[in-house]
């Protein structure tokens, strides 16, 4: 590579870099915004127009907040995925990490072997969910006795039968306490 195609690239990647920290800031505040109360309680009301939504939103948030991540949160606001913010935001922080980072780990455990078509239904979910770049284990846990728990980077979706006895074995201690 030439030394001025180095350079060039240098300097696209600081771009990128730069955009990507004002994204992240961005969204850290925006999520702090939408845990106010006030705020909070206008997106939980139903009765509440997008519009509505978006103004409060809007005031919530700085004056100097970039335009277009607060054209993003009234779209969100709009197709009522507001509740993805965080994993936006865990998205952009990935994206921050910057190509060297290492790839999102996506660990899935099973009560039994699981076959080649299961593993492939469970990897095209997943990347669906997460975006490219997953890696994928697989391990087998027969005291899960039946269903998956699945760590993608630090979220766990436990939905082994184990887990759900517990928890019915807690309430039920709850209930006769």
């Amino acid at each position: 590579m030439s030394n001025k195609q180095e350079r060039v690239n240098r300097y696209a990647q600081a771009l990128w870099q730069a955009q990507l920290d004002t994204w992240g800031k961005a969204f850290g505040e925006a999520s702090k915004a939408v845990a106010e109360k006030k705020v909070a309680a206008v997106l939980a009301d139903s009765a509440a127009s997008a519009a509505d939504k978006g103004a409060a939103l809007e005031k919530a948030l700085p004056k100097d907040f970039p335009g277009d991540i607060l054209n993003l949160l009234k779209v969100m606001v709009d197709a009522g995925d507001l509740n993805m913010l965080d994993d936006v935001a865990g998205r952009v922080a990935h994206a921050l990490q910057g190509p060297d980072a290492s790839a999102l780990k996506a660990e899935i455990t099973s009560a039994v072997e699981l076959s080649a078509d299961e593993k492939d239904k469970i990897r095209k979910r997943l990347i669906a969910d997460n975006g490219e770049g997953l890696t994928f284990t697989f391990t087998v846990d027969p005291s899960l006795m039946g269903g998956l728990r699945v760590r993608v980077g630090d979220r766990l979706v436990d939905n082994s039968v184990a887990t759900r006895l517990a928890t019915l074995r807690e309430s039920i201690a709850a209930v006769v306490r």
